[in-house]
């Protein structure tokens, strides 16, 4: 009798898996495809060949080697932002200073890249690197302490920080590390040394895209497969259960959002140290929320992140093969990516009930 019960469970916790999985990539791809639905209706609405539109902003980018790599260049910055917020969210928090944080890891990179450019590249990238990461994980950090010892909402917190980071940026640019000869308001070139190597020549590409890609699988190795990050999702469950088990909750959410800044600001270090060579004024252009965009699609599952802001950053390149092949503006692609986070949350505000119809449809088959 108990050998048919365990089967009969393991049989159950088998279709409950299968199902979840199933829902966990139906809902975010039925939600690409509503989003391009609508979109094709504002093209149609400006009158342009949705066909041709959106022949243009998928095979554009496969054009030549040079587009194909810029997905991953658009890609990179995109995945750290995600990986920040999704980090953050498995542990009950609500990240929304992934730009602020990226700012802050860019300014402490283009400060470190000007101070040691001329020292070997292995020293002067690796002291770039940790220094992004510790302005990062402090610009997180300081949000977390509001939030574990004075109970501040991390949400308005970590947006009011952004807007701190950023005038801070404008001054840094414009007053004390504006550029030699005074013309710009940038900083001067960080040393040679400091530049990431290129993946492939003649591209942007840089190894800043590997580094994303063996983050999100340390992520995933720390949050699903370590006592800590078990800890931390604890938290995020049932913070009331994880305390009443012994975990220290503030302790949790001061780390939890420190670790979330510092994936955010390695974000900055491949957009100064890959891309800009240089300190500029609001150089990310959103990528911060691009990354929350990201880790949603992604379903804050980090290998998921991985693959949505590859999307995300074919959509972003192939914006441009749209605008000069159709002439349509290339912020139509901002709606279809602002259309593609509406319909995963209503996808996942929706989930349960969908679960509960599917139990009752193998309930009366049974």
């Amino acid at each position: 009798m108990n050998k048919i019960q365990d089967y009969l469970n393991k049989k159950i916790s088998s279709k409950v898996f299968n199902r979840n999985k199933i829902l966990t990539i139906f809902i975010p791809l039925v939600s690409v495809l509503l989003a391009l639905l609508i979109g094709s209706v504002l093209l149609l609405f400006i009158e342009v060949n949705p066909l041709e539109a959106y022949k243009y902003l998928i095979f554009g980018n496969f054009t030549n080697i040079y587009n194909i790599a810029e997905i991953f260049v658009k890609a990179t910055p995109i995945i750290l932002t995600g990986l920040s917020f999704a980090f953050a969210f498995r542990t009950g928090l609500f990240n929304i200073g992934g730009e602020g944080q990226m700012f802050a890891g860019a300014m402490a990179a283009a400060f470190v890249g000007l101070k040691t450019g001329h020292l070997s590249p292995f020293i002067t990238i690796s002291l770039c690197l940790l220094a992004a990461i510790i302005a990062g994980g402090i610009w997180g950090m300081i949000p977390g302490i509001l939030k574990g010892i004075f109970g501040s909402s991390e949400i308005i917190t970590t947006i009011m920080f952004n807007y701190v980071a950023l005038y801070f940026i404008s001054y840094l640019v414009d007053k004390p590390l504006r550029e030699s000869s005074g013309f710009y308001p940038q900083t001067d070139l960080i040393g040679e040394n400091a530049f990431l190597p290129y993946v492939v020549s003649n591209t942007r590409l840089h190894i800043g895209f590997i580094i994303a890609v063996i983050i999100s699988i340390t992520v995933y190795i720390i949050l699903w497969k370590t006592p800590f990050g078990y800890r931390l999702r604890a938290v995020g469950y049932n913070s009331d259960g994880a305390e009443y088990s012994g975990i220290n909750i503030r302790k949790n959410i001061i780390i939890s959002l420190a670790i979330s800044g510092a994936l955010a600001g390695v974000a900055g270090f491949t957009e100064i140290n890959g891309i800009h060579h240089r300190l500029l004024d609001n150089f990310s252009k959103n990528v911060g929320f691009d990354g929350i965009a990201a880790a949603l699609l992604g379903n804050a599952n980090p290998i998921g992140v991985v693959i949505s802001s590859i999307l995300l950053g074919m959509l972003q390149t192939g914006a441009n093969s749209m605008q000069r092949g159709v002439g349509v503006p290339a912020n139509i692609v901002s709606i279809i990516q602002a259309l593609i986070i509406i319909f995963v949350l209503g996808g996942n505000a929706i989930r349960p009930k969908i679960e509960l119809m599917l139990n009752r449809k193998e309930r009366v088959l049974e």
